[in-house]
């Protein structure tokens, strides 16, 4: 039920009428001003209406968005002064006793100071908000909104309300109560961070999955390609190989190239056979006509007296020609293998140019 006021307020003339407003908020705080029926009780010069509240502002260059009346009364003053000059105004009902534990009266204050500034579009216009003498119930709430929506500390609620209306919040009970909605407040932010953090983990993982999956079916993707590839080169390879050993093919008739039967040399055979050939049968490297040709030159060696200089340099030449010849086959096959085991698709396919080139020039 609304109390019904007829005399001055206890301790109202004690306290000054308007204070700051409250570093990097709209707040600005005022004790409740009175009727002047109310007023003929006081001295003129501590007087304070409406009009002297709006007088007070404009000679500071500031004006009102809305007001937040906090008494528990009406009869302090007429609400259609404030309307009057087209400013909002919210009327909450605050006990003064056991006003702490009221806390639908937190909920309103933040609901209703959020809605406005949500809704206005003037941020030059202030909020001001005023209990009976502006202190205890305005900073209560007032800090109540900087620590939980603003995120402020109580510490710095507290001291913020002090330095710009003049004056500390005198209840201890309602500074305690304060540090404790402070402690609360952080706890549910951590508890919110985690819950953020455990959905973004979720999502980590989620996202990590899909990502193994695509991976999965990119590599199966260029393994099939990379089969198709190696499927082609060897291909090209058996075709080369048939065409050296075709190219080599006797040119009379009944011979045994012609009949099928016939068997290429490991001197016609082609390098990639006659590599593998060499590797596992040593033996294998020289063949009959290279034995025999090198036989002769020993012979014409143990014959000759000396022979000239010029044909033992040519010898020498020749020889060492012939084995760089092998090296370089060997060579090119181990950088072959290689190329394959490391399964890159450009640089198979750059082998496989240069095979083919190779083999078109042989």
């Amino acid at each position: 039920m609304v109390r019904v006021c007829r005399v001055v307020p206890k301790e109202w003339t004690r306290y000054s009428a308007l204070g700051g407003v409250i570093p990097h908020t709209r707040f600005i705080v005022f004790k409740t001003p009175l009727n002047d029926r109310l007023l003929t009780r006081v001295d003129p010069s501590q007087r304070f209406t409406v009009s002297n509240l709006m007088w007070m502002l404009a000679e500071r260059g500031l004006r009102l968005g809305m007001v937040v009346d906090l008494t528990d009364t009406d009869r302090y003053y007429d609400k259609a002064e404030i309307e009057g000059m087209c400013i909002q105004y919210q009327k909450i009902n605050c006990p003064g006793r056991g006003f702490v534990e009221r806390s639908e009266c937190v909920a309103e204050f933040n609901k209703a100071i959020q809605d406005y500034i949500d809704k206005s579009d003037d941020e030059e216009a202030l909020i001001g908000v005023h209990c009976t003498n502006g202190v205890n119930r305005s900073g209560y709430l007032i800090c109540r909104f900087l620590i939980e929506r603003l995120g402020w500390s109580s510490h710095e609620a507290l001291d913020a309300f002090e330095r710009a209306r003049g004056y500390p919040i005198e209840k201890g009970s309602y500074v305690q109560a304060l540090h404790k909605a402070a402690i609360q407040s952080r706890n549910r932010r951590d508890a919110s961070d985690d819950s953020d953090s455990e959905e973004r983990r979720r999502k980590s993982k989620k996202s990590k999955r899909k990502r193994e999956k695509d991976d999965m079916s990119n590599f199966t993707d260029s393994a099939s390609q990379m089969g198709n590839i190696m499927q082609q080169f060897f291909a090209q390879l058996q075709g080369a190989h048939q065409a050296a050993e075709s190219g080599n093919g006797s040119g009379y008739e009944g011979s045994p190239a012609q009949s099928g039967s016939y068997v290429a040399s490991p001197a016609q055979q082609h390098w990639a056979y006659q590599t593998k050939n060499q590797n596992l049968n040593p033996s294998y490297s020289e063949s009959p006509a290279d034995q025999s040709m090198q036989d002769e030159e020993m012979e014409e060696g143990e014959d000759g007296e000396g022979g000239e200089e010029s044909e033992i340099g040519a010898e020498q030449s020749q020889v060492k020609s012939t084995a760089q010849k092998r090296r370089d086959r060997r060579m090119r096959m181990k950088n072959m293998l290689s190329v394959m085991k490391r399964g890159r698709f450009h640089e198979i396919q750059e082998m496989q140019r240069e095979f083919v080139a190779r083999s078109g020039t042989q």
